[in-house]
């Protein structure tokens, strides 16, 4: 037993106030002995009788008061025995069935969906009386197919009716963690039934066990009532690593681009499992849900790649790739969202009096170029002022996407500032350093301990402008940037050719607390020439040097500037690429450009269901994401802007858990506790009943008090009456 209020046990000195009142309330008189008085006096056993009488009616007092601070302070029982009395034989159960893309894989025993659908429902055919169930479908986030417990098992049979195909993913820590949550505090006899087909990702692999850790920690799954887990796998014939092909996410280093200008997308086949899987079957391409023909795969390492190149006009489009259905037909669609603008409007705030961003500028719109990709707006650093930010650079709705701080000197907190909101509303900025920076002012304003927005902290210049020979150059072998995979082909005046005699020393790894840039580019001294890091919605690029004709380069005169500065300021300016192409139950939040009226926006999703969504004000939030695919909406002036969801390839991967001893079901279990593996229902239903269960008696304590008062008052009342009858009597 213990007490969960111990403190109040102290109130049992209180026990000793009956006695002393008592004492306090006994008659005083004088004793006068006369000569009657020997016929008068009591015997012995009449005295012995009274002195009983008045002890037990002192002891039940004391009863009372000791019993009710004992009451007060809550004792706790745990007993085997409680758990039969209060369990009745009966249980509550969370069923939690796998939704992930693997449940649909088809071999000759059908789909572990199918399987799954037909084990819950025998399950609750033979639940007994007062049993309750509750079923969620687990497709990256748990969803309610019976989302209360109920002991209506016609009604949970009908409602496996509604289980979702297979889609997506499983997050399964999260998923039993909100389980056990809900069954916390209940019914004494409770278990969590996963049903799943036993696939690796998503149970044990690295994520999934670190994610396992902080279940036990943040429950005590080693008390003795703990809920109980069971894991079943309706997927016990299926081949341990079944051969499968699926597609790699569609990738592209430009998120955004101009009208008109050639957008590269990549993705692969992927071919996953053990055995002979024979050839894939063909790809389809679709812009826009429209059919655009058959992609011809290439040999690109263990997997065939897949390159598609496509011009578009402006606005919302969606490049999808369907591959022939196989056993696992979930994995065989990606689907990519891409913005196209008439122009991408850039700002050049210039630090010097010779304007060093001017060749930017010319790499970027040619003056005598009639229809360019870039719109760029240069002013000095004393011209800089917040509004520029948003201001458009030519026409409505070209606010810039990237601003470019070309060799600026300082910065004032009042600038930092400026710049940090623009990246926190999902701007880029890329940051050229020269001759004119002040490293202190940028370190104290701009980096700040890796906790601002510059990548790297300033060391100072190093090298020799006249020592040409010696100048290191970019090295190739870091070409596995996005915007710098296009130079991976050596040509004639290649970067790989750009020397750079006199640079920045930086230093990527001074962030306080793990926060650190990354090396986007090297030079051959194994010096970086770019570094970069995500800030707010946004994303910082850094260059180490000025990027113009300052400190002897050949850059800006090889034919390669010109490609750099446009794929650098793609790549900068497709950072709100990630707004269009989410993670599943990512919201949509959507503002119409060019601006609209407010207005219904209807959402098409990619199951077919449609709904409309009556915003108060832009942007509009549109939650109910958890599908992977293409999302569809459509704005109040009738036009169409697309996003997609993204499915993740780890999915493809149908390993399963291994069992044993030291095996990924082992270490599930010791991380999870009271977890066990089965596939029989028997195994389930008869366990359980009888485990030892925690429960307040405090309640039992008062009725004793009740009843203790009421004996009590019986008593003194009948001592009362004979007391009174005796002196009738006499």
């Amino acid at each position: 037993m213990a007490f969960l209020n111990a403190a109040l046990l102290f109130g049992l000195a209180a026990v000793v106030i009956p006695p002393i009142v008592h004492l306090f309330s006994r008659r005083k008189f004088d004793v006068v002995d006369w000569a009657a008085m020997q016929f008068l006096q009591l015997s012995t056993k009449t005295r012995r009788k009274i002195f009983l009488e008045h002890f037990w009616l002192m002891l039940l007092r004391v009863l009372v008061v000791a019993v009710l601070v004992g009451a007060l302070a809550a004792p706790q029982i745990t007993s085997s025995l409680l758990g039969t009395a209060t369990a009745g034989g009966t249980r509550d159960v969370f069923i939690l069935i796998d939704g992930s893309a693997s449940m649909s894989y088809q071999d000759e025993g059908g789909t572990a969906a199918d399987a799954a659908r037909t084990w819950v429902d025998g399950y609750v055919s033979q639940m007994k009386t007062g049993d309750r169930v509750a079923v969620f479908q687990v497709r990256n986030t748990p969803m309610p197919i019976v989302p209360a417990l109920t002991a209506d098992r016609g009604q949970a049979r009908t409602a496996l009716e509604l289980l979702a195909p297979p889609k997506g993913t499983a997050d399964w820590p999260a998923a039993v963690q909100s389980a056990l949550s809900l069954l916390d505090g209940g019914h004494p006899n409770r278990d969590v039934i996963v049903v799943t087909d036993n696939q690796r990702f998503g149970w044990a692999d690295e994520t999934a066990l670190a994610k396992w850790d902080l279940v036990r920690r943040g429950s005590n799954r080693s008390a003795p009532d703990a809920a109980r887990v069971w894991v079943v796998n309706v997927a016990p014939t299926r081949k341990p690593n079944p051969t499968n092909w699926s597609l790699e996410p569609i990738t592209t280093p430009r998120g955004v681009a101009a009208a008109d200008r050639e957008m590269t997308f990549r993705s692969a086949i992927r071919y996953t499992g053990e055995g002979d899987a024979g050839r894939p079957g063909e790809v389809k391409l679709e812009i826009d849900g429209k059919p655009e023909g058959v992609i011809a795969p290439g040999a690109e390492g263990d997997s065939l790649s897949l390159v598609v190149r496509r011009k578009f006009g402006v606005g919302s489009h969606l490049v999808t790739l369907k591959l022939a259905d196989d056993g696992l037909p979930s994995d065989n669609r990606q689907d990519f969202a891409v913005e196209v603008l008439p122009l991408i409007p850039l700002l050049a705030v210039d630090g010097g009096a010779k304007r060093g961003s001017d060749f930017l500028r010319d790499a970027l719109a040619p003056a005598k170029d009639p229809n360019p990709a870039f719109a760029v707006r240069t002013v000095s650093a004393s011209e800089w002022s917040a509004e520029m930010f948003t201001q458009d650079v030519r026409g409505t709705n070209t606010a810039p996407r990237v601003v470019i701080l070309a060799n600026v000197d300082k910065l004032s907190a009042a600038q930092q500032t400026q710049v940090e909101k623009y990246l926190a509303d999902g701007g880029s900025v890329l940051v050229t350093v020269g001759d004119r920076t002040d490293a202190a002012n940028w370190n104290r304003v701009a980096f700040r301990g890796g906790q601002g927005f510059l990548p790297a902290r300033l060391i100072e210049p190093v090298g020799d402008e006249g020592d040409i020979p010696n100048a290191p150059k970019v090295l190739p072998a870091g070409f596995t940037h996005p915007a710098l995979e296009i130079f991976k082909e050596p040509l004639p005046g290649g970067l790989q050719t750009a020397y750079f005699p006199r640079r920045w020393k930086v230093d990527v790894a001074a962030g306080a607390n793990g926060v650190t840039g990354t090396a986007a580019a090297l030079l051959t001294t194994r010096e970086p020439l770019l570094v970069e890091r995500p800030f707010g919605k946004g994303r910082v690029l850094l260059a180490t040097h000025p990027l113009d004709n300052s400190w002897k380069t050949n850059l800006i005169r090889l034919p390669d500037f010109v490609r750099l500065a446009h794929e650098l300021m793609y790549h900068l300016a497709g950072t709100r690429t990630a707004e269009r192409n989410l993670n599943p139950n990512q919201p949509i939040v959507f503002t119409p450009r060019p601006p609209e009226a407010i207005g219904p926006v209807g959402v098409l999703a990619p199951d077919g269901r449609a709904r409309t969504v009556n915003p108060d004000s832009w942007p509009v939030v549109i939650d109910g994401t958890g599908e992977s695919g293409a999302y569809k909406l459509t704005t109040p002036g009738g036009r169409a802007v697309f996003f997609a969801v993204r499915n993740d390839s780890r999915e493809a991967v149908l390993t399963p858990n291994s069992s044993g001893e030291n095996s990924d079901q082992q270490r599930v279990a010791d991380l999870v506790g009271n977890l066990r593996y089965t596939n029989e229902i028997v195994d389930i239903t008869s366990h359980g009943g009888g485990q030892p269960v925690s429960a307040e008696v405090w309640w039992v304590l008062l009725l004793l008090v009740l009843a203790f008062l009421a004996l009590e008052v019986v008593y003194t009342r009948k001592l009362t009456d004979r007391g009174e009858h005796n002196l009738r009597g006499k």
